[in-house]
């Protein structure tokens, strides 16, 4: 027998050249449409979808005023929207699907009037929303509004962040150095007014400077802060008269219903006809820094009180089961004189950490 020869493997060379041919006529096939598989068909295209405005932010500026950025939301937005201004690209910042930031030229608010506002989506597919209206106000007189602080005492903590009207957008304060009581300070972009106190009473000139373009528009307000020996409490309405009662003006304070029980009576000065807005912030407000915790669990009541503290107004919940901290808005003034706002817990509850602010609105 002879012996089983082994297969000899092919040259690499022939291999190749079998593997080059099965390749160009597997390319000719599809050239030609042979082998039954048709011409090449090109994956589809998802087209994009039309844009959908519901809210803008701000709604309205004063003429005059610096470039800003608005903040456009909504559904359908992708990466290559583009914000318009009366039918013009701005510069926009995708942020989600569901928010869109634009640059806005000074130029956009030189005059006033109003603006539509749209988003539009490119092709493929794609389109412009439905507008939304953007007003340009006249701009109204630069005016400080708060023309009396609340007193203190040494060692305690103050704050209390001063009010204006008119003028553009944002608003610098200012006040020379050195004139604020020891241990207070005055925030320039807020206007707030915090810290220990360490000194004693002072009278100060507050600035209020606007962002007009190209002149800023300034005002200014002589103020005091009194440095008492010690502050007691303000629990009762005293008719006919102020004292006990913490003495304020337009603009925010902060404060806590504290002990157990503890009722807050302020009073303010008005005038008949003027109307008032006085809201509380509790359970909004954010003092950790956290926006996902809630820091204060008063749940308040506010009253307003003419001079012989009967009530004329009362509100506990803005929107109950969804905003429950207190308002009561746009109330008219019945008489000049003195009023009382009184902040008490519907619990009737109290301890330091029921921190809540007051704001004040159109009082003298």
């Amino acid at each position: 027998m002879h012996a089983q020869t082994a297969a000899r493997p092919r040259p690499p060379q022939r291999v190749l050249a079998q593997v080059v041919s099965s390749l160009l006529w597997a390319v000719a096939l599809v050239g030609c449409g042979g082998g039954g598989g048709g011409g090449y068909t090109p994956p589809p295209v998802t087209p994009n979808p039309v844009p959908v405005l519901t809210s803008i932010s701000p709604t309205s500026t004063t003429a005059g005023g610096p470039a800003f950025t608005l903040t456009v939301n909504g559904s359908n937005f992708i990466s290559d929207s583009v914000v318009r201004w009366n039918g013009n690209s701005r510069t926009t910042t995708f942020v989600s699907g569901a928010r869109l930031t634009a640059s806005i030229l000074a130029s956009d608010i030189a005059a006033t009037g109003t603006a539509e506002v749209t988003v539009f989506n490119p092709a493929p597919g794609g389109g412009t929303s439905s507008p939304l209206t953007f007003s340009v106000t006249a701009l109204q007189p630069l005016a400080i509004t708060t023309r009396r602080l609340p007193a203190t005492a040494a060692g305690k903590s103050y704050y209390f962040v001063l009010a204006s009207t008119g003028g553009a957008a944002p608003i610098y304060w200012s006040v020379p150095p050195g004139d604020l009581p020891a241990g207070l300070q005055l925030d320039a972009a807020t206007g707030l007014i915090s810290g220990t106190v360490a000194g004693g009473t002072a009278t100060f000139t507050v600035t209020a400077t606007d962002a007009t373009v190209p002149t800023p528009n300034v005002a200014t307000q002589d103020l005091t802060i009194q440095v008492l020996s010690s502050l007691g409490r303000n629990d009762t309405c005293p008719a006919g008269s102020t004292a006990g009662t913490t003495a304020i003006s337009n603009g925010r304070i902060r404060a806590s219903i504290s002990p157990y029980g503890d009722i807050d009576v302020y009073s303010f000065q008005g005038t008949a006809g003027a109307q008032v807005t006085i809201e509380i912030f509790a359970q909004r407000l954010d003092l950790d820094g956290n926006p996902s915790t809630q820091d204060s669990y008063l749940d308040s009541i506010v009253e307003l009180l003419d001079a012989n503290c009967n009530l004329l107004a009362y509100n506990d919940d803005i929107n109950p089961t969804i905003v429950v901290d207190s308002r009561i808005q746009n109330y008219p003034l019945p008489a000049n004189g003195t009023y009382f706002i009184r902040v008490r817990d519907f619990r009737g509850d109290g301890r330091p950490d029921l921190i809540y602010e007051l704001s004040l609105s159109g009082a003298d």
